[in-house]
């Protein structure tokens, strides 16, 4: 399905920036632009503001940013058509879909090849036939209702239930693929879970985009099998029960994360309802991000034996990295939450995570710290203050150093020496796909000129960006993001709208990092000043450099008593193309 590019730009020129992001953000007037409380993570201090002359948002506390489109996609977690209906139909105005083959066709055919799954899985597990499967997940402690809510089902052991189901309804065979739900041999397509109690998982919207199943009644190594990643679900960007979570993770200010299904189940069902679950993958800081919109501190209830304790020592370290505090619950040993839940009266358990330990407390007491001694204390220090110095928040580094020299009675300039000593300086970097996009800091000469340009090459004032453009090419900039930028702005027959650029970038994070460009973009400038300046930069800093390194070279000949006349005269001729500039 496919709106076309006139509805698209008539929406966006109707919905007016200011009116739909009021719905959900008390937005107070300081001079021509407008604050308040960032939605998409939490904060005191209003640092969300929104510009209505250029029609886009940024927020200079976590950097979201972008038009009304972007805005309504990312507070009501809906993709770009859905965006475009809702405020379509806000502002009355009629909307003409098209046939279209491509992506988005794809993905209505992904979500109603899961519809279908739940639906049938659904069927199944309510079947007379399977009465069995259904009275386990009660003795487990599930109720009818929350199996209901949840959408929980069972795929029965059969090879071809699902296929038969889909059978003759116009899917291709590279959707069906795609979808994760089958195997794919050479002896044919078949059902990929069989045998199997059936918990979908959902996008923020609600919708079914993957399956976890837990093993019933039959052997199998796996006990839980997962879908693949496919284009609807990747797992380090899902949460388990977050779509129906999130308000109550908002409303509490933190997050209860959980391992597995059962229980974030059975902790919601008993009233506990800030609580969301990783399963099937470790946590990363794609997922810190994602609780960073809506809290700034979670609570690690994990398994209570030891791997479910390392998993917490580990994924806490990811938490602070992503500017998130962890707390620490623990179940009575050997159980998980869902036993916990079951067995110890719900007020108990609920006291419990209202009084969590800190995560430093439980570091130290997992690790028997403080009765550590010689080398196994050595090394236990080195490696705590190699994880504290990949916190990038200084206040809680320095917090944590503090209280960690008090507990383990070391001298906190002695830390930052064995820091120092040992060169211990990791760098965490999230894997490296089209989702991720490391902020830039544009700390060197050269990246702070191309920024400025970039900046009159957006700029809404004709005469400021025809003059930038006749005076600036694209292989003056090396940054690849704002190259990418300045291909599409150097493009003399385009009409700049800072609202219309940002929909040229489909990546959240580049959408983010271009809207603050744009928010900071300014009229009334001394436009030729500015280009003349930062075109010195960019041609005398590479010459710079191969000056200095040209010396080097002259110094490394001359010690070692060997001819250096070539570099000599390369180190004249630089020089003057230097002067030249």
């Amino acid at each position: 399905m496919k709106i076309s590019q006139d509805i698209i730009e008539r929406v966006r020129d109707s919905a007016d920036i200011l009116d739909v992001v009021s719905q959900f953000v008390d937005l107070k007037q300081r001079g021509s632009n407008y604050f308040g409380l960032c939605p998409f993570h939490g904060e005191k201090t209003a640092s969300f503001s929104v510009a209505p002359s250029k029609q886009i948002y940024h927020c200079f506390g976590c950097g979201v940013g972008g038009n009304v489109f972007s805005f309504v996609m990312e507070y009501q977690k809906v993709p770009f058509p859905e965006s475009i209906k809702i405020l379509a139909e806000r502002y009355n105005i009629p909307i003409q879909i098209e046939e279209s083959k491509g992506p988005n066709e794809l993905f209505s055919s992904l979500y109603e090849l899961h519809e279908i799954a739940t639906s049938l899985y659904q069927k199944n597990l309510f079947s007379s036939k399977n009465i069995k499967v259904l009275s386990y997940l009660k003795s487990r402690g599930l109720t009818e209702d929350i199996i209901t809510q949840f959408k929980i089902g069972f795929a029965i052991n059969s090879w071809d239930q699902l296929v038969k189901k889909c059978k003759g309804k116009g899917y291709s065979k590279s959707q069906i693929v795609q979808s994760g739900l089958f195997s794919n041999s050479d002896k044919g397509i078949f059902d990929r879970f069989r045998s199997r109690v059936m918990f979908p998982i959902f996008n923020s919207s609600g919708k079914v985009i993957a399956f976890g199943g837990r093993i019933y009644d039959v052997d199998d190594i796996a006990k839980y099998l997962n879908s693949p990643e496919t284009p609807l679900y990747r797992k380090s960007d899902v949460f388990y029960g977050l779509n129906t979570s999130r308000d109550s993770i908002r409303k509490k200010g933190f997050a209860i994360l959980v391992e597995g299904y059962m229980d974030y189940l059975k902790l919601y069902q008993n009233s506990v309802h800030n609580v969301i679950a990783v399963s099937g993958t470790s946590f990363t800081e794609r997922h810190g991000a994602i609780i960073n919109r809506f809290a700034e501190k979670v609570i690690l209830l994990f398994d209570g034996d030891n791997a479910g304790a390392n998993a917490t020592i580990k994924t806490g370290w990811v938490l602070f990295r992503s500017g998130i505090e962890p707390l620490i619950v623990r179940p009575p040993k050997g159980m998980d939450p869902d036993d916990w839940i079951t067995n110890e009266k719900k007020e108990n358990v609920i006291s419990k995570i209202n009084s969590p330990k800190s995560y430093l407390d439980f570091h130290l007491e997992h690790n028997q710290a403080l009765s550590l001694q010689g080398s196994d204390r050595r090394n236990y220090i080195i490696e705590f203050v190699k994880e504290i110095s990949s916190i990038e928040d200084i206040i809680i580094k320095n917090e944590m150093i503090r209280i960690f020299s008090e507990r383990m009675q070391v001298d906190t300039k002695d830390l930052m020496q064995t820091l120092k000593s040992q060169n211990i300086r990791t760098t965490y970097q999230a894997g490296k796909d089209d989702s991720t996009h490391e902020e830039e800091l544009f700390t060197t000469k050269i990246e702070k000129a191309q920024l400025e340009l970039i900046k009159l090459l957006s700029n809404e004032d004709k005469n400021i960006r025809d003059y930038a453009i006749a005076n600036v090419s694209i292989n003056l900039f090396t940054n690849k993001s704002l190259k990418k930028l300045a291909r599409y702005l150097l493009n003399e027959n385009l009409e700049v709208k800072s609202s219309s650029i940002i929909e040229q970038f489909n990546n959240i994070n580049e959408r983010n990092f271009i809207a603050k460009i744009l928010f900071e973009a300014e009229k009334n400038i001394l436009t030729e000043e500015i280009v003349s300046d930062c075109l010195k930069i960019l041609k005398s800093e590479p010459i710079k450099q191969q000056i200095k390194n040209i010396r080097i070279q002259i110094r490394e000949k001359e010690l070692k008593g060997q001819d250096s006349d070539f570099e000599l005269k390369e180190l004249t001729k630089l020089q003057k193309a230097l002067d030249e500039i």
